[in-house]
């Protein structure tokens, strides 16, 4: 059998890592780390492919592309925090003052 990691297009040291972070993880098996990995690889993969099919562009990929589907897709919008819409600096500072004449607080 081949070896894990070239079975794997993210490298899993740096997926444990990550996984090891949560102070809920104390030890990761192997599998379960290869599992991880690979299931972020099909998620990252499919995020893009369904930007790509719904973007402006068929050809190219954008980062409005994905903004878009992570603030429209149920499913993705724990994303939206990572990836948000991008919105001009001018047009925040206009929501801001709004808030502020509103008695809003951010």
């Amino acid at each position: 059998m081949a070896d894990k990691n070239s079975l794997c297009a993210l490298p899993l040291s740096r997926v444990k890592t990550i996984m090891k972070s949560s102070p809920d993880v104390s030890s990761i098996s192997q599998e379960a780390l290869f599992l991880t990995g690979k299931a972020t690889e099909f998620f990252v993969q499919n995020l893009a492919r369904v930007s790509l099919t719904n973007g402006r562009d068929g050809k190219q990929l954008q980062y409005g592309d994905l903004a878009e589907v992570v603030n429209t897709e149920e499913t993705l919008q724990f994303l939206q925090d990572i990836i948000p819409r991008k919105i001009k600096a001018s047009d925040y500072f206009e929501i801001l003052k709004e808030m502020e004449e509103d008695g809003d607080e951010c």
